[in-house]
């Protein structure tokens, strides 16, 4: 049965006939599941690996920066530093478009809907042992400003996790919400439950929210509005993320400044600058037809949202982003937070090599504008962490070592002050960005240049998995917060 046969089957038959079906034809649902999308874009696929090319550019780029390194030590420094200065210049241009964008919290500026042209609507929540935290997401979903009678929620739940099945049950959920049972199979990843989701989704409009989150009350009313002030071609608006426990500790208030910095500054910089954006992984708003016609999502890629928004780029669509808020929970403890990093660096490099097979293909789909996103902000992120370390051992030798040398000064102090830049920079934006958005203690972004020291032990690990274990998922583990 093929994927788009199932896929209709399951769209047009009612709730109870849509469970039937999902029991009766399991193993087919599982299979659409996780392999439809490749099926339907092979060459966007994350499972097809890496081209032959790409693999030999690696090996070519490793050599190169190994005999750099070793052979011509001041040099290599200079050419790191530039890298990495290129990347916070290019990040620093992006925040300052950003600035030009409204405030987190602002008033719409779309003109609203009224309640009897609102389109039908179709939240998914993937929930994986999440049950300390989705009973109070469910409470929350049940105060959404939005007519019930156009809203439906579809809770998925793996079918050997009833600990989170019984949690949405216990928090009296209304009637518009639904617990979806997944069909047993590989891989056990978010992409490939909200695959099912979309499957089943009966609203006009869809969003994805994550069992921890806490969105604006108003946020569909929100998207919605904008989405009638566009044209087809907007196929996504992404609302902004922020912390609920930003002030618990050290990191939690690191992790805030780098999201008010990513959803106040960056994103809304990239729609400025009409680029496109990698999306959240969370509060992701929609037109259902149009996320079927991209084909839903990957579910091999371990970061499916920045991959779904550079696809909808490659495919000609336009991604937004709206002040509306959903308050998330901020890992606040050093494990989790690399392991949850490892998985987006891992993400982002299967990201660029799945877009960057066909280099024709992908200058012809981007144009140099996105490619210079896919490679200076997609790619660059992971890359940058990686080559730190490295980078930080040569400044060091240069200054103090035997690698120093008079004849060479005139490399290693220009590289120097590019750092000192580089850093001034990040502190700056990350400063402006946390005062914009109200987090408490915005001078703290002083400490914001020790961060990436976690991002390259997340980087390293994720080239590790990259090679050996290339979709495999760390949970985040989330845990209840008073609302």
């Amino acid at each position: 049965m093929a994927g788009v046969d199932v896929a209709q089957a399951l769209a047009g038959r009612r709730p109870e006939a849509q469970d039937r079906f999902l029991t009766e034809r399991s193993s087919v649902v599982a299979d659409v599941m996780a392999h439809g999308f490749g099926r339907r874009y092979p060459d966007l696929a994350a499972k097809t690996g890496f081209a032959r090319w790409q693999l030999a550019a690696l090996v070519v780029a490793v050599t190169a920066i190994t005999a750099a390194v070793a052979l011509v030590p001041l040099a290599a420094l200079a050419l790191l530093t530039a890298a990495v200065t290129a990347y916070s210049l290019l990040n620093a241009v992006i925040a300052v478009a950003g600035l030009l964008h409204r405030r987190p919290g602002a008033a719409p500026t779309d003109p609203p809907v009224p309640d009897e042209e609102l389109p039908s609507y179709t939240v998914l929540v993937p929930a994986y042992q999440e049950a300390e935290v989705i009973g109070g997401l469910v409470r929350h979903l049940a105060q959404l400003d939005y007519p019930p009678d156009r809203l439906e929620v579809l809770i998925l739940v793996e079918r050997h996790d009833p600990d989170t099945r019984r949690a949405v049950l216990a928090a009296d959920p209304p009637p518009f919400v639904r617990i979806v049972q997944l069909p047993p199979g590989p891989p056990q990843t978010k992409p490939r439950s909200v695959n099912l989701g979309l499957m089943l989704a009966r609203g006009e409009l869809l969003v994805i929210f994550d069992a921890e989150d806490r969105p604006d009350v108003a946020q569909l009313r929100c998207a919605a509005a904008r989405f009638a002030a566009r044209d087809g071609r907007t196929a996504c608006v992404q609302a902004q993320l922020l912390f609920r426990n930003a002030t618990g500790n050290w990191l939690t208030r690191q992790f805030a400044m780098e999201y008010a910095l990513r959803f106040g500054l960056a994103l809304p910089g990239l729609e400025r600058l009409r680029l496109p954006i990698p999306l959240g992984g969370t509060s992701n708003h929609f037109r259902t037809d149009t996320l079927r016609a991209l084909g839903g999502w990957d579910a091999w890629n371990v970061t499916e949202d920045a991959d779904l928004g550079m696809r909808c780029a490659a495919m000609g669509y336009r991604t937004e982003t709206i002040e509306s808020i959903t308050w998330e929970e901020a890992l606040d403890t050093v494990g989790p937070y690399v392991r949850q990093r490892t998985r987006w660096f891992k993400g982002f490099l299967t990201t660029t090599m799945v877009h960057t097979r066909r280099p024709g293909r992908t200058l012809g789909r981007f144009g140099v504008p996105g490619v210079l996103v896919l490679l200076g902000v997609v790619a660059a992120a992971p890359v940058t962490a990686l080559l730190q370390p490295l980078l930080s051992v040569l400044t060091v030798l240069a200054l103090t070592g035997p690698v120093w040398s008079s004849t060479g000064a005139g490399l290693v102090v220009p590289a120097v002050a590019a750092q000192g830049v580089s850093v001034v920079v990040w502190i700056a934006i990350t400063f402006v960005a946390a005062r914009r958005a109200g987090l408490a203690a915005p001078w703290l972004a002083l400490f914001s240049p020790l961060v990436p020291i976690l991002w390259s032990a997340a980087a390293w690990r994720a080239a590790h998995q990259l090679a050996f274990s290339p979709f495999s998922w760390e949970k985040t583990p989330h845990r209840p917060h008073a609302d």
